[in-house]
């Protein structure tokens, strides 16, 4: 992982002060969050991936999909936490709902498609 220093303006900052526990723990992995879910939104992460697929080996592969299931959870986390601080949704209505699309998913899985 690469360090960069980044020159953010006053406001900018103090949104970002805000999010910190909603989208990540430090000022750093808030802005890491926020610049990785721009990057996927946007398309850019799913375009590099398939470039540099052949040069990826098993190991830093399965890395970089842990740091991206982090990611995704702690968006996800953030999210529900917005929403339950709003009170649209509380946890319990979350997790039952889940455990139902658990127990009722399709038997199709990405887990057994061949790559």
């Amino acid at each position: 992982m690469k360090k960069v220093l980044v020159s953010l303006p006053e406001g900018i900052f103090r949104l970002i002060k805000e999010l910190k526990g909603k989208m990540g723990e430090s000022d750093s992995e808030t802005i890491r969050n926020i610049v990785i879910a721009y990057l996927s939104e946007q398309g850019y992460l799913a375009k590099k991936e398939s470039i540099d697929m052949s040069r990826t080996s098993r190991k830093n592969l399965t890395k970089e999909i842990a740091f991206e299931l982090d990611t995704l959870d702690t968006m996800l986390s953030s999210l529900v936490e917005l929403l339950e601080e709003k009170g649209i949704i509380k946890q319990q209505e979350w997790e039952s709902r889940i455990r139902e699309k658990i127990e009722h998913k399709s038997k199709k899985s990405y887990r057994n498609l061949q790559f």
